[in-house]
Order: C-alpha cells, then sequence, then structure tokens
C-alpha cells in the first residue's frame, strides 16, 4: 500500500516535471517568435516607407535639392562617411558631456530636495520657471559667454537635460512607503542607512525614466547651439549645407544623428536593465 502510493507520487510528480518543461519550452519558443515578428515587423515597415519614399520621388520628378531620394541619401551617406563621421564624434562628446554634468547635478540637487525641505520650497518654484523659458534663448548668450568652442554647446545640452532628472529623481527618491522609513527608524538604522538601502533602490526606476528623458534632450541641445554658431559638429554641417542647398548632405546628418541617438539610448536601456534586474517588469 505504501509502495503504491509512493510510486502513484513518484510518477505523478514525474508526469508534472515533464509538462512544466514542456510548458516552459513552449514558452520560450513563443518568445523567440514575438521577438522575430517584431524585428521582421520593423523591417517591413522600414522597407515599405523608404520604397513609398522613393517611388514617390521618383514618379512626381521631385528636385534633389527640394526631397532627395532614399537611395541618394544612402550613396551621399557613404561617400561623405569620414566628414560625417568626424563631426558626429564631437556633436557626441558635446552631448554626453551635457548629459553627464546634468545626471550629476541634477541627482545631487534631488538628494539636497528630499533632504532639506526648505530647500526644496525655495528651489523647486525657480526649477520650474527656469524649465519654462525656451533653452533656444539661452544659446546666443552662451555663445558670448563660452565661445564658439565645444563649452557653449555642452552648456545648452546641460541646461535642457537638467530639469527631467532632477524632477524624476527628487520624486521617486520622495515617495516611498512611510512604512518603510518607519521601519528602518525602528531598526536603529542611520541616515545614511536609509539612503543607501531605502531611497536610492526605490528612485531607481524614477531616475532612469528621468535619464531617459534626458538623453535625448541632451542630443537635440548640442544640435541646437550647433545651429546657432559653430565650426564643427552635425547641426553646423547641416546648416553649412542647407546654406549650399545640398538637401541630401542634410539628411545624411540627419540619418546620423538618428543612428547614434537610438545606440545611445539602447546602451541606456541595456544599461537599466542590468542595474534594475529585480523589477518583475525585467524578469
Amino acid at each position: 500500500m505504501t509502495e503504491a502510493r509512493v510510486g502513484d507520487v513518484t510518477e505523478t510528480h514525474v508526469a508534472q516535471v515533464w509538462e512544466d518543461g514542456t510548458t516552459e519550452r513552449r514558452r520560450f519558443e513563443f518568445i523567440r517568435s514575438v521577438a522575430r515578428n517584431k524585428i521582421a515587423a520593423h523591417t517591413i515597415a522600414l522597407v515599405v516607407i523608404f520604397g513609398a519614399w522613393e517611388a514617390l520621388v521618383r514618379i512626381f520628378g521631385i528636385r534633389s535639392y527640394l526631397l532627395p531620394t532614399p537611395s541618394a541619401v544612402a550613396v551621399e551617406t557613404v561617400n561623405s562617411f569620414p566628414i560625417l563621421l568626424n563631426h558626429t564624434w564631437i556633436t557626441l562628446f558635446e552631448s554626453l558631456s551635457g548629459f553627464a554634468i546634468a545626471a550629476i547635478v541634477g541627482v545631487a540637487l534631488a538628494v539636497l530636495l528630499v533632504y532639506v525641505p526648505l530647500l526644496r520650497g525655495v528651489v523647486m518654484p525657480y526649477l520650474v520657471a527656469f524649465n519654462a523659458v525656451p533653452k533656444v534663448a539661452f544659446a546666443p548668450l552662451l555663445i558670448i559667454w563660452l565661445g564658439l568652442g565645444i563649452e557653449s554647446k555642452i552648456a545648452l545640452s546641460f541646461m535642457i537635460a537638467f530639469f527631467p532628472i532632477v524632477v524624476n529623481t527628487a520624486t521617486g527618491m520622495y515617495e516611498i512607503e512611510p512604512n518603510l522609513i518607519n521601519l528602518t527608524r525602528l531598526m536603529k538604522a542611520k541616515k545614511r542607512q536609509q539612503f543607501l538601502k531605502i531611497r536610492i533602490p526605490h528612485s531607481l526606476p524614477a531616475m532612469f525614466d528621468g535619464f531617459k528623458i534626458a538623453l535625448p534632450l541632451a542630443i537635440i541641445g548640442a544640435i541646437v547651439a550647433e545651429f546657432v554658431a559653430s565650426r564643427e559638429g552635425l547641426g553646423y554641417l547641416i546648416v553649412a549645407a542647407g546654406v549650399q542647398t545640398n538637401t541630401v548632405l542634410v539628411f545624411a546628418a540627419i540619418f546620423m544623428i538618428v543612428v547614434f541617438s537610438l545606440i545611445l539610448f539602447a546602451v541606456l536601456t541595456r544599461v537599466e536593465q542590468g542595474v534594475l534586474r529585480w523589477r518583475p517588469s525585467a524578469r
């Protein structure tokens, strides 16, 4: 009787393990098929968009200085790639420098706003008012103050990327369950331990949301500053090509901006996934 019962349990257990393994394999295959379909869908969408663009330009005989064909842009990108790459590195350095400074200063200010309530009440209205002003208006002033070099581009990139990092990080640190803070106080944890064990981990999702908003803004800031006055960078190249009605080169520069922006955003997303492995959404 005991042996039969043990045998039944063993057989059931084996069947369940087999079923669980089969379910897991099916789930994995489903996820992989969805990923493949997503890649295929994006590929098909790009082919349709660029194919329609190419066809419409050729059918209606649109002149290249008004709207070049994607094939002409591709040829120009290949032919001018050394020049495009040189200007891309400059814009990339300006954007990343402004973003890095905004991240450091923004997170530090967010910590101060959380731990010093009086400072929060004084500083936040000014931050909101500063954010309401179009940053493009500061570009000529930054050129006058800092010159035509990369300093003025980094400064404008920093100014545009700064606000979302401060607000998101401060919100993430401030909006924590009061019970968690009370628990750490009952355990006689120091403020430094509360900061490292509670506030920082709970603020990371909101902080990375701010980073993902700020990174494209930092790129925009650097390029806008290059539009105003510069001797190098993709913004300068776009303005110079536009003056010469070299629309093909303008589109090639825009293509480079799109490519390196997507690469930077993908890298930031992978860093977020690595840091926030504990989140259910990441798993």
